[in-house]
């Protein structure tokens, strides 16, 4: 899946204040509506108190529903379990995956990020490629927060708030599923996606601002154009389809389960709902009244 941790940062794409990510699903024999919230996995929490409706929500939610689970995801398990699965084999460390020329183009983009920092490419081989992609275009994602701490995301913050008032969480993923889907994928596809990349770096930059601006201008079509640009994905269904559309299917069967039963605060990459084949299309599809907060 060519460039896929690239395609995963755009389906967590950025928030902005102003943007319309508060969404709540009624109708369909609901006896209480539900609620969806895109959300940025670097954003700050703050940001939990700047979005419209988004109290309205915390109070009629009975459960908030994430990708992943905070409590799972946070514990000694789960991050011993993600760590190893950044490893690479012995036989297909980052200076066998390509060949000098290439990694010469990974390393003079892998210094723009980390060569501040006093890491060097070389010290980082054994890792897996999405590894260091994810790395590096989250410290390009990370910019646009430059005060951000890493312990006050908001993700967390919706889900700690949640469970404070008594409101248990659920998770529509397990984290092997996750780690399934950034590290296991074959690793000479992960190569050519980091290869790739650090090719277009600029124009991932660029990309990553018109983001920011669909979001401040609440265009969620924008927001779908930039995901799915051939340029970003290299017209690549396999991949949006294994990160995005795909989830989202089997998101909107398990919601359609989980609503009648307990009023949802769903909490997912912001990347997630726009489009036809988006979380709140689909949901619509089924019959059910979904629109934004005010």
């Amino acid at each position: 899946m060519k460039r896929l941790s690239f395609i995963l940062i755009l389906a967590l794409v950025a928030m902005a204040a102003q943007a319309q990510l508060l969404w709540k699903v009624s109708g369909n024999n609901l006896a209480r509506p539900s609620y969806i919230l895109g959300t940025y996995h670097f954003a700050p929490a703050a940001m939990i108190d700047k979005i419209p409706g988004m109290q309205q929500a915390f109070d009629g939610c009975d459960v908030v529903v994430g990708e992943l689970e905070n409590e799972s995801m946070l514990s000694p398990e789960s991050q011993a379990l993600a760590a190893q699965a950044m490893i690479a084999p012995l036989d297909s460390t980052l200076d066998k995956l390509f060949t000098p020329e290439e990694y010469k183009i990974v390393e003079q983009v892998f210094n723009k990020y980390f060569g501040t920092m006093g890491v060097k490419l070389s010290q980082m081989k054994m890792f897996k490629p999405s590894a260091i992609s994810t790395q590096m275009q989250a410290i390009q994602a990370m910019k646009y927060f430059p005060t951000l701490n890493v312990n006050d995301l908001i993700d967390m913050a919706v889900q700690n708030r949640a469970n404070e008032a008594g409101k248990p969480s659920l998770a529509f993923e397990t984290m092997e599923e996750q780690i399934d889907l950034l590290f296991n994928t074959p690793l000479t596809e992960q190569a050519q996606g980091l290869l790739e990349a650090c090719k277009k770096d600029d124009l991932f930059a660029e990309q990553s601002s018109a983001l920011v601006e669909a979001y401040m201008t609440q265009d969620l079509s924008k927001i779908e154009a930039i995901i799915t640009d051939p340029e970003l994905s290299g017209d690549d269904a396999e991949a949006l389809d294994a990160l995005i559309y795909d989830r989202n299917r089997s998101w909107t069967v398990k919601l359609a389960k989980m609503m009648p039963e307990r009023a949802c605060l769903v909490c997912v990459g912001a990347g997630h709902l726009p489009g036809n084949q988006g979380l709140l299309q689909l949901l619509r599809d089924r019959g059910y009244t979904v629109e934004p907060m005010q």
